[in-house]
């Protein structure tokens, strides 16, 4: 596993600190890095490293509200559960969750969407739409669905919210 320097020495002090194993990478993007980790349980949890605590901190709050609503499920997609963070650290670990799932919320907002021009919002749902194709109308249930929660996700795509016939 391949990882920046700074994410490898938080993730060595995480894992200690909640006694955790290192199983895997499972993916890195603009935000941090993404580990599969084993618990005392054997019971694998994932746990992102964020690059940035902006997006830490969103993300972080983002879990907060679905933990508080107890939301498990968006419009039948299974949405990852906070097991435990650090603020220090910018670790947020959750529950692995696969397919149908909506996942990664370090590019939502609470309670407002981004500030975004009238022209990059039809921008962005113009991509929205080619990214999803045909399955365009019912992300964008999904997302009304969030923002009745007060949430509101910016960075959506095929890889964050995955139906069972995508792969």
């Amino acid at each position: 596993m391949d990882l920046p320097e700074s994410i490898e020495s938080r993730l060595k002090t995480y894992t200690e600190l909640r006694k955790l194993i290192v199983v895997s990478g499972l993916g890195q993007g603009t935000q941090g890095s993404v580990v599969v980790c084993s618990n005392l349980s054997q019971q694998h949890v994932a746990v992102k490293f964020h690059e940035r605590s902006n997006a830490y901190f969103r993300e972080r709050d983002v879990y907060l509200r679905l933990s508080d609503l107890e939301i498990t499920h968006v419009q039948g997609l299974r949405v990852p559960i906070l097991v435990h963070f650090d603020d220090d650290l910018l670790a947020i670990e959750m529950t692995i969750v696969s397919p149908p799932f909506c996942l990664d919320f370090g590019g939502a907002y609470l309670d407002r969407p981004p500030d975004y021009t009238p022209e990059v919002w039809r921008d962005w749902r113009e991509q929205k739409c080619e990214d999803f194709e045909e399955n365009w109308p019912v992300v964008q249930e999904i997302l009304a669905e969030f923002e009745s929660f007060g949430i509101y996700i910016a960075d959506v795509n095929p890889g964050n919210i995955r139906f069972r016939n995508n792969t």
